[in-house]
């Protein structure tokens, strides 16, 4: 992916791996990523998600934006534990791509997040 997504870097996210349709970013939960029932909050968990379908659909040359995307918690976090997204692209098609972004802790599946990429 071209430059430097400040955001993924204030929230402390690391890629670990990023090939064509696939990425892999974790994120060690932090007490500023908590909300203020003590879980992680699900706007940090969303961007973790994002930043995982953006790496996975902007690798190398490819340039897409998000058109539609969805997220489902299925299992709380808190702070200390280590998020892991891994993005896969399901569908490719000329103008736009389909990628599952499955967020875990540990073996525990915390969110399923859903995007659709316009490619350009």
């Amino acid at each position: 992916m071209k430059g430097i997504d400040h955001f993924a870097e204030a929230l402390g996210i690391q890629l670990l791996d990023a090939k064509d349709g696939y990425a892999k970013v974790s994120m060690k939960v932090q007490k500023t990523h908590t909300n203020a029932l003590g879980f992680t909050h699900g706007g940090a968990i969303f961007s973790l998600a994002d930043y995982a379908f953006a790496q996975a659909c902007n690798y190398g040359d490819n340039v897409a934006v998000a058109v539609q995307v969805s997220i489902n918690y299925l299992k709380p976090s808190a702070e200390g534990d280590t998020l892991i997204a891994e993005a896969t692209r399901v569908s490719d098609g000329k103008t736009a791509g389909l990628y599952h972004v499955t967020v875990k802790n540990g073996e525990k599946t915390v969110a399923f997040f859903s995007g659709l990429a316009f490619k350009k």
